[in-house]
């Protein structure tokens, strides 16, 4: 018994060593493995020895990018863009301007009324500065646009949920789908409402 105990030991040892070895050389090189190491009774003789620094590494990886003339890092800039990677990035955005608007919406509706403003008194203020019908209207739309997009968007992104939609040429579809009907439901908000 004792004999097989301390050969499951020694496997479980050589396991963790090469493991985290080859994980991590950097590790035994700061200290941080001994702790962990002697807490389960193992020994860092097992782990390779670090031949090079992090400096030296970094330095070699920053000349071979130089040689290379890679960019510094992936950027927007170097990628073109796509309309899956649009529609997300503006259904984000449509996104965080109705929760934003829609928390200046509530504060308004909860501070005002201390200071004797209301909701009739707020658009009887816009009403008086008779702003010409066009302006209304852009107001109207601009209000009605990131809804009718976001909502739209919605249901796209429940399908995928549903697991349906993921092939490529149904995915540029339902963008386009989304994109356009959404002015059209956004037109269709501004002159019905």
């Amino acid at each position: 018994p004792t004999f097989l105990y301390e050969n499951s030991l020694r496997t479980v040892e050589k396991m963790l060593s090469s493991m985290l070895a080859r994980n991590s050389a950097i590790f035994p090189r700061l200290g941080l493995m001994s702790a962990p190491y002697r807490a389960a009774g193992l020994s860092p003789r097992l782990t390779a020895p670090v031949t090079t620094s992090v400096q030296e590494e970094q330095a070699k990886f920053w000349q071979k990018n130089a040689q290379k003339k890679r960019p510094m890092s992936p950027h927007l800039t170097i990628y073109k863009p796509q309309l899956t990677s649009m529609l997300s990035i503006t259904h984000r955005a449509t996104g965080a301007a109705l929760t934003g608007g829609m928390y200046l919406f509530a504060m308004h509706m909860l501070v005002f009324p201390a200071f004797g403003w209301d909701f009739t008194m707020a658009i009887n203020m816009i009403k008086g500065w008779e702003l010409p019908w066009a302006a209304i209207v852009s107001a109207k739309w601009l209000l009605a646009w990131p809804v009718a997009y976001h909502t739209l968007n919605g249901f796209r992104h429940m399908a995928w949920d549903l697991g349906y939609g993921f092939n490529i040429s149904t995915l540029y579809k339902s963008g386009w789908i989304v994109f356009l009907s959404s002015f059209l439901v956004a037109d269709l908000m501004v002159f019905l409402l």
